[in-house]
């Protein structure tokens, strides 16, 4: 593959040895490498004067690029661009004014360069949003190594409205709500994550070949709240322990990614303040709980004892679950049928709760009636809302393929919830569709079958 992205880096932005600073012997060796003038005093006509200030202005340019390049500061590049034009009511919503802060913590990487840092931003719709990246004179930002940024050996700092796309919001639980350095939930809640693979540049899209492991960065970052101490890990077969920063118990650990290490995902486990326990490759997570210190281990099977010497009580989740209430409301469903095919399901009802922020929102399923030989093999499909709604609201869904998770018959249900995180599930309404005489589900489309190399097809 070349030499190593960083480098590259150093190679973009070489670092000479140079004389004191103000000595004569400086001043000649700039003269004689053809980074500075030789100015001499003579009255110069008008029409030079224009060229003599260009050439000075240039003089001036080249020797702050050399002081630059001299103190190992990386040149400054144009700002990541965000993925999307955010809204302060929809999706993630907008970074809120003064809600956002660069944390203090510092973490080399194992090859040099700046050093990674995390900065928390906090929404206009309730979400918590955590970007890693590496640091410059107090800015995040990403380097133009490893095929990011044309290679170009910059710095690019990140803005704070550079959050991910709003997948899960959408298109509920298909994909985690976060990219490669960058990941959201919902304020107040204690998470503990892991972005596996990452390129040492930071940023989401680089020319890394498929399987390439060599120089990438696990990054293991959390925000536990304020009675956590301290997180431990496993490497390099021994245990390492690392504190974290009060009062919101956050932690950043950048770790080489191993050989043979699947790599390009992300995970995260959310929980409340005290009661998270860790997951590989974290091993312990200190609380100091009622003035006791003590620990959690990974979540094991009730049949799996752990014995620790300093064991945390037993989290303080809810014995029962609340009962489910149904409100009853009724729902409006239209069928759209196009040559004897029903295309798609349009739904309407009058929004019963206001939703004002990412902790509320409305759940549009239709549950999946299976064959006995696919039984099990799906749940339905589920879209949500993701957005601020009134009270009283009319909301309407177009929901495609309504018939898709039928197995037989002509009959497909359709439910409506509202979940006000964390108080369980509404059931605003149901209501059950079938299909009209002499017509028949538009067939679901197949996926795209992938050319393979020599031709074949699969």
């Amino acid at each position: 593959m070349g030499r190593d992205p960083l480098e590259r880096l150093r190679a973009a932005n070489p670092q000479p040895e140079l004389p004191a600073p103000g000595s004569p012997e400086l001043v000649r060796r700039l003269i004689d490498d053809g980074h500075a003038p030789l100015l001499v005093s003579y009255r110069a006509p008008a029409r030079k004067v224009g060229l003599l200030i260009a050439v000075t202005l240039i003089a001036l340019l080249a020797l702050a690029t050399l002081a630059l390049a001299a103190t190992g500061v990386i040149l400054t590049g144009a700002p990541v661009r965000p993925e999307e034009v955010l809204n302060p009511s929809v999706g993630l919503g907008v970074p809120a004014p003064g809600a956002s802060q660069l944390l203090p913590l510092r973490v080399p990487d194992p090859a040099g360069g700046p050093p990674w840092g995390m900065r928390v931003v906090s929404t206009t719709r309730g979400e918590v949003c955590v970007q890693i990246g590496r640091v410059q004179d107090g800015q995040l930002g990403e380097l133009g190594i490893d095929g990011a940024f044309h290679d170009d050996g910059r710095f690019h700092p990140i803005p704070v409205d550079a959050l991910p796309r709003d997948e899960f919001h959408h298109r509920a639980f298909d994909s985690l709500l976060g990219s490669a350095t960058v990941s959201c939930h919902l304020a107040g809640q204690a998470v503990a994550g892991e972005h596996v693979g990452v390129s040492p540049s930071a940023a989401a899209e680089t020319r890394r070949l498929p399987g390439a492991v060599g120089g990438l960065r696990d990054l293991l970052y959390g925000m536990l709240g304020p009675q956590a101490v301290s997180v431990g890990y496993r490497e390099d077969g021994r245990e390492h322990t690392a504190p974290v920063l009060a009062p919101i118990g956050a932690y950043l650990l950048v770790l080489p990614t191993r050989p043979h290490q699947q790599v390009g995902y992300g995970d995260e486990a959310l929980g409340s303040d005290g009661d998270l326990a860790p997951g590989p490759p974290l091993t312990t997570i200190t609380y100091r709980i009622d003035g006791r210190i003590c620990r959690r281990a990974p979540s094991e099977p009730p049949w799996i004892h752990r014995h620790l010497a300093d064991a945390c009580p037993w989290p303080r989740f809810p014995r029962s679950r609340q009962p489910i209430r149904e409100l009853h409301e009724p729902l409006h469903v239209r069928l759209l049928v196009s040559h004897g095919l029903v295309t798609a399901a349009q739904l309407t009802f009058a929004a019963p709760y206001a939703v004002t922020s990412a902790r509320e929102h409305y759940i549009v399923s239709v549950p999946s009636v299976p064959c006995k030989a696919q039984a099990g093999a799906s749940s339905g499909s589920q879209e949500t809302s993701a957005r601020n709604i009134a009270r009283g609201a009319a909301l309407a869904w177009r929901l495609p393929d309504p018939f898709a998770n039928v197995c037989r018959g002509r009959a497909a249900a359709i439910d409506v919830w509202y979940e006000p995180y964390p108080h369980g599930r509404v059931l605003v309404g149901a209501a059950t569709i079938e299909l009209p005489p002499g017509t028949h589900p538009q067939p679901s489309p197949r996926p795209p079958r992938r050319r393979l190399r020599g031709g074949r097809r699969r």
